[in-house]
């Protein structure tokens, strides 16, 4: 399950985010609400799951019963 987690530092004032469960880009829609609160970041980093790709998968089993 997708979740976005917000760490506050009251010594340095210093906001971070991480959003985690979240694949592709989908995770920069996700928190585009606490970047247009907070402001430009300073530091932008991707994880893996940024250049993950969704997959679906269509399954389907045909036969001939009939001979």
């Amino acid at each position: 399950m997708p979740e976005i987690i917000v760490k506050f530092s009251i010594a340095t004032g210093e906001v971070k985010v991480d959003a985690k469960g979240f694949i592709g880009s989908s995770c920069a829609e996700a928190t585009k609400f606490l970047k247009d609160t907070l402001g430009e970041s300073s530091d932008f980093q991707r994880k893996a799951s940024w250049y993950e790709t969704a997959i679906q998968s269509v399954c389907g089993i045909q036969s001939n019963l009939c001979g």
